[in-house]
């Protein structure tokens, strides 16, 4: 609340009177004794004691109000919620008016919370706070708090000097018409950090001393304590939101073959995830212009800025991106710019580059409508969405240029550039020109060679399926027939031919002639195999991230289908070595005997393998030397193994992720499989890429498993640890209250130890909710089957709950048969039943519960508990039953929203369930089944991470 600068009088100031206690809400507050007010505005009189409390009353009632405080603030984790509830502690017990003021990271000081006892004031004490900016540098009293940390103190505001300063002031004579007689101003401070403050402001002069101000500064800390909590919680639950969401776009792009479909997930996902209005996603062309993909929120005008600069001149791009707060920062980066964007309006605005391996692909532009602060996980979280945009649309382009070639192709097919060949079956020979003996690697010039020669120079693995196509279009009616297959070379190159034609008749009805076209389409067959095998591998790693390592042996047997003849994966060990954790070759006697040495430490310091993993660079031997075998063994095992696989080509590529080598992917091919080029090497990284992708999720899975892990450890201990005091503080209140029905007439001890007692009952089953979940998260939830009568069950859990049902005013009325057994776990069935009774109870205070309890055709049993209460809204039903979650404010009713997942939790593991029909204002009806049967169901599996 801004102060005016104005100090106590030097002068002697009136000690206020002592303050009395007075009991509100079973907890005594402290109030000045001429000067307090109730709730209502109205003078507290018949509930003040006409004599001065002692100083024990006063210390009760400051720790009561204190004590209620705690449980006010630590009941939510949800900071509007802690700054909402937090000036409502306070007035009217402690001040006639509060305001809590925070400061925003960009060193703003903003109201977010303030009360009144008149409630129709509310919205003035905001409007002064917009009238009077504040700085968390500023000379002002509440300026000096934030800075220094130090509560101020200023018992008696004198009338006239604050009058005379107040003159054309609005704001202060605003402040002095509110209450602004006695003032205390608090920071909140938490780990070190003023988070804010909270001023204080009583009408009355001097109604503010040390002792005040001693227990507004214990409230503030209770408050900064809650209000970081909340902070921290809201911030790993974004950083949660964030993870998960790079995962679905990871898997997003993963499907987009498009440079449309790319921009559009990004353009989605960015839009959802920061709050941008406006969001424009660019490629940058050949030319240096910007080609627009998917904008959303810009205006004509904007768009064609993006496509013709008004210059004509093409953008400066940066590889760093630009975070601009305000429309002033944004102008001082792009001056050119500044008429556009001040058409666009005032706020912040971002310009991220999509930089992908090589180059920037385009850009991504945000904007929005108010001036903002860019956190640093906010802009790591943008800029990997825009680098795994740039990788999208790489992949996008090498696909389209993939398209684009088989076009090619297919029209040279069409217009002949091609060699040709035909079959005369009547002499026996086979006809090629010279364009096909080239693609052969033969001489260059037509040939006729007996029939089925073509054939001896298939490659082995397409040689039984074309042979037979073959002989079958000899065989049948003539018509039309297309093929493709791979040849070697006379080189010992393998090629693929893509080839056309048609078989003709003789007068007799045999074919006669077969007569047609082939063409080279290497390329392109390889390119598919190397796009097949990224899609193959990347669906293969997605479906396990939980554990990565199990699909390595499919990743590398899809290599060696694809691309290579054997495949090769190391990890890091712990200990800094290299460990082979799976290898795959195409020949089955191979395949056996790579897996036997899985284990062998007889590699050479010239191994490709440990080269890469030693310097972090790819190591590709095109043509491999043998000269170099002899370093790449160190026993004679091993150097047999390698004479035995006869690579001809090597290809090693690192697995790094954050800095870090993870491992090494080898990949070799042998005769006749054809040598690996610069395009592999390409794919390889590509794949490379994804492999430590996926390893390095994986370890951040598992660490997030075990985090969650040790979480519901700490609880489960933490529980059975608070067990042990309240079980011991239960048995002293009892043998408290037996000392005071023994010393006479009760008084007001009894009270106090009433309320105490409910309250240690309250925190006992709050501690029994904890371990209960702790319980379920851990898969620890334990059940004793027995015969147990469902009727007798209710009957005690509504005979124990008869005082609550008295207290809620709620009429009972039971409809149930005489008897009701089955198979169940009798604790565990009764704390359901008093967890729905006790919501009845709750929600539905002072109209009458009915429960009803019967068996249905399944021979299932139910109970039906049936109130007339509030009712549930048909968006808070679908998360009733989770954990922590509430279908009203836990400000009204209170509690952690466990009971009912409990509850579901135990139905479930008895192999039944919970069924809730309800609608705002007509009660709720929640419905219990259970099988009688003694068949067990299987326990609830463990809450999702």
């Amino acid at each position: 609340m801004p102060e005016p600068s104005i100090e106590p009088s030097t002068e002697p100031a009136v000690e206020p009177p002592p303050p009395s206690a007075v009991t509100t809400n079973d907890a005594a507050v402290p109030v000045s004794a001429s000067g307090g007010v109730d709730a209502g505005g109205e003078a507290v009189a018949s509930a003040v004691s006409p004599e001065p409390a002692s100083p024990v009353a006063m210390e009760e009632g400051r720790f009561a109000f204190l004590a209620r405080a705690g449980e006010v603030l630590a009941s939510s984790l949800d900071e509007p919620t802690v700054l909402r509830e937090l000036p409502e502690l306070v007035v009217p017990d402690l001040a006639d008016w509060c305001a809590v003021d925070v400061v925003t990271p960009s060193h703003k000081v903003v109201r977010r919370a303030a009360t009144h006892r008149d409630p129709a004031l509310v919205p003035t004490v905001y409007a002064i706070a917009e009238r009077w900016a504040l700085q968390e540098n500023g000379s002002q009293t509440m300026a000096h708090v934030l800075r220094t940390g130090e509560p101020r103190l200023i018992p008696d505001v004198p009338e006239q000097a604050f009058l005379e300063a107040a003159r054309g002031n609005a704001a202060l004579e605003e402040t002095w018409r509110l209450g602004c007689r006695s003032v205390m101003v608090v920071p909140l401070v938490a780990r070190g950090r003023v988070l804010g403050c909270m001023s204080l402001m009583s009408g009355t002069a001097g109604r503010y001393g040390e002792c005040d101000l001693e227990l507004a500064r214990e409230l503030a800390r209770r408050a900064a304590l809650s209000l970081d909590n909340a902070c921290l919680y809201g911030e790993a639950r974004q950083a949660q939101a964030r993870t998960a969401r790079l995962q679905a776009v990871t898997a997003a792009l993963s499907r987009a073959a498009t440079e449309d479909a790319v921009a559009q997930v990004l353009a989605r996902e960015v839009w959802e995830a920061s709050g941008a209005t406006r969001v424009a996603v660019l490629a940058l062309e050949e030319d240096g212009l910007m080609r627009p993909l998917r904008v959303l929120g810009y205006p004509e005008d904007a768009l064609a800025s993006f496509t013709r600069p008004p210059d004509g001149v093409a953008p400066d791009i940066r590889r760093e991106a630009g975070w601009f707060g305000s429309l002033e920062e944004f102008i001082a980066r792009y001056p050119e710019n500044a008429e556009l964007a001040r058409r666009q309006g005032a706020g912040a605005r971002a310009v991220v580059p999509l930089w992908g391996e090589t180059r920037v692909r385009g850009l991504l532009l945000l904007a929005w409508p108010e001036p903002r602060v860019f956190p640093d996980a906010e802009r790591a979280f943008l800029e990997a969405l825009a680098h795994q945009c740039a990788q999208a649309l790489e992949r996008a382009a090498l696909y389209e240029a993939l398209r684009e070639r088989t076009e090619r192709l297919r029209q040279a097919l069409v217009t002949g550039d091609m060699g040709t060949w035909r079959l005369d079956l009547v002499r026996g020979k086979e006809l090629r020109d010279a364009a096909l003996n080239h693609m052969l690697g033969l001489p260059a010039v037509d040939s006729a060679v007996p029939v089925g020669d073509m054939l001896e120079q298939l490659h082995p693995e397409d040689r039984p399926h074309v042979e037979a196509e073959f002989h079958r279009y000899q065989r049948e009616s003539p018509g039309f027939f297309e093929l493709e297959f791979r040849v070697i070379r006379r080189d010992g190159g393998v090629r693929w031919l893509h080839s056309v034609g048609q078989s003709f008749a003789g007068p007799d009805g045999k074919v006669t002639e077969l007569t047609g076209a082939m063409a080279d389409v290497t390329r392109r067959k390889e390119a598919e195999e190397r796009l097949q095998l990224l899609l193959d591998a990347s669906r293969v790693l997605a479906l396990r991230l939980d554990d990565v390592e199990e699909a390595l042996p499919e990743v590398a047997r899809l290599v060696v289908d694809h691309v290579a003849t054997g495949c090769l994966v190391d990890l890091a060990a712990p200990d800094g070595t290299l460990r082979r954790v799976t290898a795959a070759h195409r020949v089955p006697e191979h395949d056996a005997r790579l897996h036997a040495a899985l284990g062998g430490t007889d590699r050479g310091p010239a191994h490709p393998a440990l080269q890469c993993f030693r310097t972090g660079e790819v190591c590709f031997l095109s043509r491999l030397d043998f000269t170099r075998c002899d370093a790449v063994s160190t026993s004679a095992a091993h150097r047999s193994l390698v004479d035995s696989l006869a690579p001809t080509s090597v290809l090693s590529v690192p697995l790094r992720a954050r800095g870090r080598t993870l491992g090494v992917i080898t990949l070799f091919t042998a005769g006749p499989q054809r040598t690996l080029v610069a395009a592999d090497v390409t794919m390889a990284e590509e794949l490379a890429l994804r492999l430590s992708v996926a390893l390095e999720n994986a370890r951040l899975f598992h660490d997030a498993q075990s985090a969650v892990r040790l979480r519901d450890e700490f609880l489960s201990v933490a529980s059975h640890e608070l067990k042990t005091p309240l079980t011991s503080l239960i048995l002293q209140h009892n043998l408290i209250g037996r000392a005071l029905e023994t010393a006479g007439p009760p008084g007001p001890v009894a009270g106090r130890l009433n309320t105490a007692q409910r309250q240690v009952l309250r925190l006992t089953a709050l501690v029994d909710n904890l371990l209960d979940v702790s319980r379920l998260s851990l898969g620890k939830l334990s059940l004793e089957r027995a015969e147990v009568d469902l009727v007798q069950l209710t009957r005690d859990a509504v005979e124990r709950l008869e005082d609550v049902f008295t207290q809620a005013r709620c009429p009972l009325e039971l409809e149930l048969p005489r008897t009701l057994t089955g198979q169940w776990d009798a604790l565990r069935l009764d704390q359901v039943l008093v967890n729905l009774l006790t919501n009845a109870a709750k929600y539905g205070a002072g109209h009458p519960v009915s429960v009803r309890a019967g068996v249905d055709a399944r021979d299932e049993a139910w109970v039906e508990v049936r109130d007339q209460g509030i009712g549930i809204e048909a968006d808070a039903l679908p998360r009733l039953f989770g954990r922590f979650e509430r279908a009203v404010s836990e400000r009204h009713y209170g509690g952690m929203g466990l009971g009912l997942y409990i509850s579901r939790q135990i139905v479930e593991a008895l192999g039944g369930r919970i069924d809730v029909d309800s609608q705002p204002g007509q009660g709720a009806t929640f419905t219990l089944r259970l099988p009688r049967n003694t068949v067990e169901a299987p326990p609830p599996p463990p809450p999702e991470l």
